[in-house]
This record gives structure tokens, sequence and C-alpha cells, in this order.
């Protein structure tokens, strides 16, 4: 096998990895779907899906990478959109998810304008250093994405329990990571061997803390996150109902005691 062929089989390979890993949150949004809330899914994963896939469609077309870099993570970048959408229509504290996506989406648009003036010649920068400075930018990017599913760790340690992870998507992170890893050796690009190859380690890591506490053997406790916001409110109400009462209770003790039964209503006794 010559190596114009090992790089084209894995170009393929790597592009289909990339639409198998957009796709992974699938799963999780038709759960959401069916329990018409969003549970202990995080918005973050989504808006790395989105934010991250958009600069590798940057860096891709910087450096004429049409497929699998452009083609592929534009797809994930529709992905993004859709998943977000259905998160956010389903989510409790939609404010929450406004703010993240307000910080993804101004980053996003610096990127592309960076991006944009740079390969214009406005920024006094050559078309090599762009790419450079994308290419990092690109790796930061990747490092969002391919960590946001290693975002909940600490609650998983906590909780002793792995059902805040999103078992899906690190399987198809980790496999796009070996795909794109063998891919960017390849082509002898530095950018997509370093980013591939440190969270080759962390999704491996991942999944065997998930093999640890497996949701199934290790089902989160109840009660781990009381006192929500309506459960609050209800306290209070109840509280305040139960004061209200003693206190009436109080007063009309304190009523009898003061005001005593006139005896022009008490029978007297026969003479």
């Amino acid at each position: 096998m010559t190596k114009e062929v090992a790089v084209l089989i894995f170009r393929v390979l790597a592009g289909i990895a990339t639409i198998g890993l957009a796709s992974s949150p699938a799963l999780l949004m038709f759960r959401i779907y069916k329990q018409q809330h969003v549970g202990v899914a995080s918005v973050f994963p989504l808006a790395a899906l989105l934010g991250s896939s958009h600069i590798w469609v940057v860096y891709g077309y910087l450096i004429e990478n049409y497929f699998p870099l452009v083609s592929c993570f534009l797809y994930g970048e529709c992905c993004g959109i859709v998943f977000l959408s259905i998160y956010c229509y389903y989510s409790s504290d939609k404010c929450y998810v406004f703010r993240v996506l307000t910080v993804v989406l101004t980053i996003v648009v610096t990127i592309t304008i960076y991006a944009t003036l740079g390969s214009l010649g406005y920024t006094g920068q050559t078309i090599s250093s762009v790419k450079t400075v994308m290419g990092l930018i690109a790796v930061v990017g990747g490092a969002c994405l391919y960590g946001a599913p290693m975002e909940k760790l600490f609650q998983v340690v906590k909780h002793k329990s792995a059902v805040f992870i999103n078992a899906h998507m690190v399987i198809a992170g980790l496999t796009s990571n070996i795909l794109w890893l063998t891919y960017g050796i390849l082509i002898t690009n530095y950018f997509i061997m370093s980013i591939n190859g440190l969270f080759l380690t962390f999704n491996v890591f991942t999944l065997v803390l998930f093999r640890i506490y497996d949701p199934k053997t290790h089902p989160l406790q109840d009660g781990w996150n009381t006192h929500t916001d309506n459960d609050v409110n209800n306290q209070v109400e109840i509280s305040v109902r139960i004061e209200n009462t003693s206190h009436q209770q109080a007063m009309t003790s304190t009523t009898s005691l003061t005001n005593p039964l006139s005896p022009v209503y008490t029978c007297l006794p026969s003479p």
C-alpha cells in the first residue's frame, strides 16, 4: 500500500469518525425529547460542538482541506445548531443557555473576522502565519470539543455514578482521535497530531471512569440535587402557613384568657 492510498483511506475514515462524533449527541437529544426536560445533561458539549466545528471549518478552508475538514465539520456545525435548539427548548434555565451561546458566538464571530481580515492581508501577516495562528486556535477549539464530555468528571467522582458522562460521545471522540491522529501523522500536520494524541489519553481515562462507576451498578442516589427552586418555594410557603396558623392559634388562646365569657350568658342555679 502506497502512502497516497493510506492517506486517502484514513482521510475517509477520519471524515466518517467526525460525522459520527457530531451525531453522537442525537441519542441524548431523543432522551431529552421523551423526558421533556434536560435532566443532568450539560449545554457545554453542544456549545463546544458548534464553536469548535466552525473554527475547524475556517482552518480547513485556509489550508484548502475541503475533505474531511471543511465538509465534515460543517456537518458538525449544523448538528450543533439543531441540538442546541432542542436543548434550549426543554431547558428550565434558558437564561443560562443564552449566556453560554452568547459567549460562544462572540468568540466564533471574532475568530472568523480575524481569519477573513488576515487572509486579505489587513492584519499585516503573511498567509502562512495566519494559517499557523488559526491552527493554534483550532487546537484550542478541538480541546473544548473533545474535553466537553469530561466537564462533569468531578461530579462523577463526587456522587460515585457515571450518569453524568455521555458515553456515546466519549466513544465517538476516542474513535475520532485514533483516526485523526493517524491521518495527521500521514500528512505531517502537527496541529492535528497534538490535539488528538492528547485527548486520546483523556478519553481512555474517561471510559475507565465510566466502567468503574457504571450507572447500571452505581445509580444516582435520590436527593443528590435536592432543594431546587420549586422545592424551596414550596418549603417557604409551607413554613409561612404553619407559622400563620400557629400565630392564629396563639392569638385565639390569648383572647380566651384576656376576655373571659360574660356572666350575662352564664347559667345560674335556680334559687
